[in-house]
């Protein structure tokens, strides 16, 4: 009788699945991630909440300056800067947009999906960058229809002899445009907090404390060198210079969008790092 071993035939299914590469284990990723976010309730409100506190602050200032504008003094009237008017509304809207990020990795610390989803993949790192390269697409598109829409309408209400602007201006195509980018990089640095705190009302805490409170304390320090170097600097002051007609101690445009990225990949780093090193 022959002695040896039988090599066991493999299942037809088996020898037929294709093999795993980083390529289609990042397709998959994406997909499970893109599932998750788009039936996020709470991430369509607070967009939707933005939307509708930007398109209406833009369209009451701009009414409210078509309306008194024959009561302004010759001077109010010389600085009267129609961009700047129509995209106030970006200070406040900031924090929805920090807080739609936050809400994209908080939802799942708070209910425990998150051990469900480190264990389908096991790779934190590529999960936390799925959620990244999707909050920052979808979050780009959010801001861009956000800001456009009250910039129109704001503008629509600038008439006669009040100043008013197109898009066909490239001040005001680029001042939306940096509106955009901040409000995106908003919700990318408010996705890394909230991987770095676990906690929805720790992270918008967080960032009320940082675009909101930090800047009015700090701007009432002696003007400085100390001043020069860090007031301008604020994740809020970056994100003005993006969209507001230059103001004499703002960082320009470009170096502010850097920096204003360089805030964002500190805190990925922070983030991923204490992503590798803790339980779920």
């Amino acid at each position: 009788m022959p002695t040896g071993t039988t090599d066991t035939p493999m299942p037809a299914a088996q020898a037929q699945r294709p093999p795993v590469t980083p390529l289609s284990r990042g397709r998959a990723v994406l997909a499970s991630e893109w599932i998750k976010l788009r039936s996020l309730r709470s991430l369509w409100t607070t967009a939707l909440a933005g939307f509708g506190f930007s398109v209406g602050l833009s369209f009451l200032v701009c009414s409210s300056f078509q309306s008194r504008w024959h009561t302004l003094g010759a001077q109010a009237q010389a600085h009267f800067h129609p961009i700047d008017i129509s995209l106030g509304f970006l200070q406040i809207t900031s924090l929805f947009f920090g807080a739609l990020g936050a809400l994209v990795v908080t939802t799942e610390y708070g209910t425990g999906e998150i051990r469900g989803t480190f264990v389908a993949t096991p790779q934190r790192p590529l999960v936390l960058a799925a959620k990244a390269l999707l909050l920052g697409l979808l979050g780009f598109g959010l801001a861009l229809v956000t800001v456009s829409a009250a910039f129109l309408l704001g503008q629509s209400r600038l008439s006669g002899a009040v100043p008013h602007a197109s898009l066909a201006d490239p001040r005001a195509a680029g001042a939306v445009l940096g509106g955009a980018l901040y409000l995106t990089l908003t919700a990318l640095l408010g996705l890394f907090l909230g991987v770095l705190v676990r906690s929805t009302a720790i992270a918008i805490s967080a960032l009320f404390g940082v675009f909101t409170v930090l800047p009015v304390l700090v701007n009432n320090l002696p003007k400085g060198l100390v001043w020069r170097h860090t007031v301008p600097y604020l994740p809020s002051n970056l994100g003005f210079s993006l969209w507001h007609s230059h103001i004499e101690f703002l960082v320009r445009p470009m170096p502010a969008g850097s920096t204003l990225a360089l805030y964002v990949i500190v805190t990925a780093g922070a983030g991923l790092a204490l992503l590798r090193t803790r339980d779920g």
